[in-house]
């Protein structure tokens, strides 16, 4: 075992002496320094995650130390920017989800992490919900009169937990949305939040929370009225946050911490006829929003302060220079991406005329083809409507 401890931190770029059998008889200073678990941890927090997943075959003691949800925080780095997106098919049987992957590194694309999610067993079909921070929400397709289940899963490893069912679900109440909250940099553990009808007050909705290191599901706060969009939750700064994305434009927050929903600003948008929002997500703790009009393909993207006082334009974005040859109708926004670097920011859009997803980088203004299509257009603008789901590696 020790041989093939060296052997493999070798393989990943690690310099240790590999040992000749007679050379074991005495310690040495690799060995004595893999005998030391705050030492080994060091040295295994530097290896990339995909590795570890192997690693973890090498002994029981490293298996231990890997596994360890202590190890799983330390090993994702804060924050932690995804890798590449997860778009849902739309050619797929709806019994049999299928998923494109565009992986944000074009120079080495590792294997895609998965096309389904067959590990997860239900004989229904798979679709992801939301995507959080490593881990992701899922349900399946069940037929029209079964019942739907939910699934918390992370893809780097292929586990998953399936939720128990709510106290509300003999009581016929509509869910209208469920969110996953997952933050690995404040608790090693995620919580479930379900918007639904309430029981006790008509047209009102009521707040289900669950909470995976204690469970069960239990409701929280009183009944209330909201006009936002329940089913496309965002997770930032320890809130759930849903908005409408026409009409009156409102957003609507829920606070984990003190389990209480507030209501947030809205951006001052110089002109609100016939604009829509076309994007509303989190990248490494960043909260942005996008408003299109329809006449033209210039806009801002704004993000949120972070103490919720107020938005503020981050973003400027002209595709209406000659050498862009894009129109409004021609893509719409995947996912907006930041990393530790300013330089780092870019939009994933879907280029419908031209079959292909593609990345504008924010700062220095500039394109860069991520992967071709090899479907038709309405194909390519329904996949990126349907879903897309940024994928962070995590052993959490």
């Amino acid at each position: 075992a020790q041989h093939k401890e060296n052997l493999l931190l070798k393989m990943q770029g690690i310099k240790l002496k590999i040992l000749k059998f007679s050379d074991l008889v005495q310690p040495s200073s690799a060995r004595i320094v893999l005998s030391i678990d705050d030492l080994l941890v060091e040295i295994l927090l530097r290896v990339p995650i995909r590795s570890l997943l192997c690693f973890k075959t090498v002994s029981k003691r490293w298996l231990s130390i890997i596994t360890h949800p202590h190890f799983s925080v330390l090993c994702q780095p804060n924050p932690n920017r995804a890798v590449g997106l997860f778009l849902t098919c739309p050619y797929s049987l709806p019994a049999k989800p299928q998923f494109d992957y565009v992986h944000f590194d074009k120079k080495n694309p590792p294997k895609p992490p998965f096309k389904n999610l067959k590990f997860i067993k239900d004989s229904s079909g798979i679709s992801v919900l939301q995507s959080c921070n490593g881990l992701m929400l899922c349900s399946n397709s069940p037929l029209r009169l079964a019942k739907t289940n939910y699934y918390v899963c992370n893809p780097t490893t292929k586990h998953y937990t399936a939720l128990p069912k709510s106290v509300l679900e003999t009581e016929n109440s509509k869910i209208h949305g469920i969110s996953l909250a997952f933050d690995p940099a404040k608790s090693p553990h995620y919580k479930v939040i379900c918007v639904r009808d309430s029981v006790s007050s008509p047209q009102h909705y009521q707040i289900e929370i669950y909470p995976a290191q204690t469970g069960p599901w239990r409701l929280s706060g009183d009944p209330f009225i909201a006009d936002v969009n329940f089913s496309k939750g965002v997770y930032w700064n320890g809130s759930i946050y849903w908005i409408s994305t026409s009409g009156n434009l409102t957003c609507l927050y829920y606070n984990l911490d003190f389990e209480r929903l507030g209501v947030m600003p809205m951006p001052h948008f110089p002109d609100d006829q016939g604009t829509t929002i076309t994007y509303f997500g989190e990248s490494c703790g960043h909260l942005h929003l996008t408003k299109i009009s329809f006449y033209t393909i210039r806009f801002d993207v704004y993000e949120m302060r972070r103490d919720d006082s107020e938005w503020f334009v981050k973003y400027k974005v002209d595709f209406e220079r000659p050498d862009h040859e894009l129109t409004y109708c021609s893509f719409t926004i995947l996912s907006l991406v930041r990393g530790k670097r300013e330089e780092d920011a870019f939009l994933v859009l879907a280029a419908v005329n031209d079959d292909k997803v593609m990345k504008y980088n924010l700062i220095n203004k500039t394109f860069e083809k991520f992967c071709d299509y090899d479907v038709d257009d309405e194909r390519v603008f329904n996949c990126s409507t349907i879903g897309a789901f940024e994928y962070i590696e995590s052993l959490c």
